[in-house]
């Protein structure tokens, strides 16, 4: 990882919640790739209650062994 916007934690999550992860790519470029992550979690004992935890936007790059960038794919 080498970049992460602003994350703000909107709800906290409790022992018993179920947590889901949702992405989506939102640019993918010569050696690295943006994704947008969302955060939701499901109230334990309140099936269906589901409560946005937090979101993110998450850049990664590709490396090698020698931590050199390199171009993702072919």
């Amino acid at each position: 990882t080498v970049a992460m916007k602003e994350v703000i934690f909107h709800e906290p999550v409790f022992i018993g919640d179920l947590v889901s992860f949702y992405a989506t790519t939102l640019n993918v470029g010569k050696t690295s790739i943006t994704i947008h992550v969302e955060v939701e979690a499901e109230r334990f004992g309140n099936k269906g209650q589901k409560v946005r935890v937090t979101s993110a936007d998450i850049t990664f790059v590709a490396i090698n062994e020698l931590r050199e960038k390199v171009r993702i794919g072919k």
